[in-house]
């Protein structure tokens, strides 16, 4: 396990420093989601490089990222907890 983590910590100081910015905010995000609306909300991460995540992108028009596909009707870009938080009101998932 520790030769795992030591390949992934090398692999990952490897990305921009800007894109490893946004992996790191991002991930914050996606923690205080969890704390905040525990079992209310169900938070998937896909890939936007996967089929799944061509996928969605065609499906949903997505071009920028992150973005957020709440109840699979209304997407949110961007980085604005606020909006994000209001589009989950509107659902009823707060």
């Amino acid at each position: 396990m520790g030769l795992d983590q030591k390949f992934h910590q090398r692999e990952t100081d490897e990305y921009p420093l800007d894109l490893k910015e946004e992996y790191a905010k991002l991930s914050d995000w996606i923690q205080d989601l969890t704390r905040l609306y525990k079992h209310r909300l169900f938070i998937k991460l896909i890939d936007v490089q996967s089929p799944l995540g061509i996928y969605k992108s065609l499906r949903h028009w997505i071009r920028k990222y992150p973005t957020f596909i709440v109840e699979g009707q209304e997407t949110y870009t961007g980085w604005d907890k606020g909006r994000l938080e209001s589009l989950l009101v509107k659902f009823g998932l707060t």
